[in-house]
Protein backbone atom coordinates (compact mmCIF):
# COMPACT_ATOMS: atom_id res chain seq x y z
CA UNK A 1 0.00 0.00 0.00
CA UNK A 2 1.18 3.52 -0.74
CA UNK A 3 2.84 5.14 2.34
CA UNK A 4 1.11 8.42 1.58
CA UNK A 5 -2.26 6.68 1.53
CA UNK A 6 -1.51 5.02 4.88
CA UNK A 7 -0.57 8.40 6.36
CA UNK A 8 -3.75 10.04 5.02
CA UNK A 9 -5.94 7.19 6.29
CA UNK A 10 -4.40 7.44 9.77
CA UNK A 11 -4.81 11.21 9.78
CA UNK A 12 -8.48 10.88 8.77
CA UNK A 13 -9.10 8.44 11.62
CA UNK A 14 -7.56 10.85 14.10
CA UNK A 15 -9.49 13.85 12.79
CA UNK A 16 -12.89 12.12 12.45
CA UNK A 17 -13.99 13.03 16.02
CA UNK A 18 -13.01 16.66 15.37
CA UNK A 19 -15.25 16.71 12.31
CA UNK A 20 -18.09 15.76 14.63
CA UNK A 21 -17.17 18.60 16.98
CA UNK A 22 -15.41 16.39 19.51
CA UNK A 23 -11.82 16.12 20.61
CA UNK A 24 -10.31 12.63 20.70
CA UNK A 25 -10.53 12.65 24.53
CA UNK A 26 -14.26 13.51 24.33
CA UNK A 27 -14.75 10.67 21.86
CA UNK A 28 -12.92 8.28 24.21
CA UNK A 29 -15.14 9.45 27.10
CA UNK A 30 -18.28 8.90 25.00
CA UNK A 31 -17.10 5.41 24.08
CA UNK A 32 -16.35 4.71 27.75
CA UNK A 33 -19.78 5.95 28.84
CA UNK A 34 -21.45 3.78 26.21
CA UNK A 35 -19.51 0.73 27.41
CA UNK A 36 -20.56 1.34 31.03
CA UNK A 37 -24.26 0.96 30.17
CA UNK A 38 -25.93 -2.33 30.94
CA UNK A 39 -25.96 -4.67 27.91
CA UNK A 40 -29.74 -4.31 27.57
CA UNK A 41 -29.56 -0.51 27.34
CA UNK A 42 -26.54 -0.66 25.03
CA UNK A 43 -28.53 -2.90 22.68
CA UNK A 44 -31.48 -0.50 22.64
CA UNK A 45 -33.66 -2.35 25.16
CA UNK A 46 -34.53 -0.14 28.09
CA UNK A 47 -35.93 -1.91 31.16
CA UNK A 48 -39.49 -1.03 32.12
CA UNK A 49 -39.62 1.52 34.93
CA UNK A 50 -40.17 0.13 38.40
CA UNK A 51 -43.38 1.19 40.08
CA UNK A 52 -42.77 -0.84 43.24
CA UNK A 53 -39.61 -0.23 45.29
CA UNK A 54 -37.96 -2.74 47.64
CA UNK A 55 -39.67 -1.45 50.78
CA UNK A 56 -43.09 -1.60 49.12
CA UNK A 57 -42.35 -5.12 47.88
CA UNK A 58 -41.44 -6.27 51.40
CA UNK A 59 -44.60 -4.68 52.81
CA UNK A 60 -46.74 -6.43 50.17
CA UNK A 61 -45.07 -9.78 50.93
CA UNK A 62 -45.60 -9.30 54.69
CA UNK A 63 -49.29 -8.54 54.14
CA UNK A 64 -49.70 -12.04 52.68
CA UNK A 65 -47.14 -14.03 54.69
CA UNK A 66 -45.82 -13.86 58.24
CA UNK A 67 -42.07 -14.11 58.65
CA UNK A 68 -38.70 -12.46 58.67
CA UNK A 69 -37.13 -11.20 55.46
CA UNK A 70 -33.78 -12.86 54.83
CA UNK A 71 -32.92 -11.42 51.42
CA UNK A 72 -34.44 -9.47 48.55
CA UNK A 73 -33.21 -9.21 44.97
CA UNK A 74 -34.56 -7.99 41.65
CA UNK A 75 -34.82 -10.75 39.05
CA UNK A 76 -36.18 -11.12 35.51
CA UNK A 77 -36.32 -8.73 32.59
CA UNK A 78 -38.73 -6.21 31.08
CA UNK A 79 -42.35 -6.88 32.07
CA UNK A 80 -41.27 -9.98 34.03
CA UNK A 81 -39.11 -8.04 36.52
CA UNK A 82 -39.96 -9.00 40.06
CA UNK A 83 -38.54 -8.96 43.52
CA UNK A 84 -37.50 -12.34 44.87
CA UNK A 85 -37.90 -12.22 48.64
CA UNK A 86 -36.56 -15.04 50.81
CA UNK A 87 -38.47 -15.23 54.07
CA UNK A 88 -38.37 -17.43 57.16
CA UNK A 89 -41.14 -18.33 59.59
CA UNK A 90 -40.70 -20.80 62.46
CA UNK A 91 -37.65 -22.37 60.83
CA UNK A 92 -39.26 -22.74 57.39
CA UNK A 93 -37.63 -20.79 54.57
CA UNK A 94 -39.76 -19.85 51.57
CA UNK A 95 -39.70 -17.54 48.55
CA UNK A 96 -42.19 -14.82 47.68
CA UNK A 97 -42.21 -12.97 44.37
CA UNK A 98 -43.57 -9.44 43.98
CA UNK A 99 -44.02 -8.09 40.44
CA UNK A 100 -41.97 -4.87 40.23
CA UNK A 101 -44.53 -3.14 38.03
CA UNK A 102 -47.92 -4.30 39.29
CA UNK A 103 -47.13 -5.37 42.86
CA UNK A 104 -48.77 -8.78 42.34
CA UNK A 105 -47.62 -11.26 45.00
CA UNK A 106 -47.00 -14.96 44.28
CA UNK A 107 -45.16 -17.90 45.81
CA UNK A 108 -44.95 -18.44 49.52
CA UNK A 109 -45.24 -21.41 51.82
Amino acid sequence: MNPRRILLTGLMLLLAPLAQGQTPSQQNQNDSNRNNLSPRIRNGVVPAPLEINELQAVNLARQRFDGNVLRISLVGEAADRRYQIRMENEGKVFTVFVNATSGAVSGGI
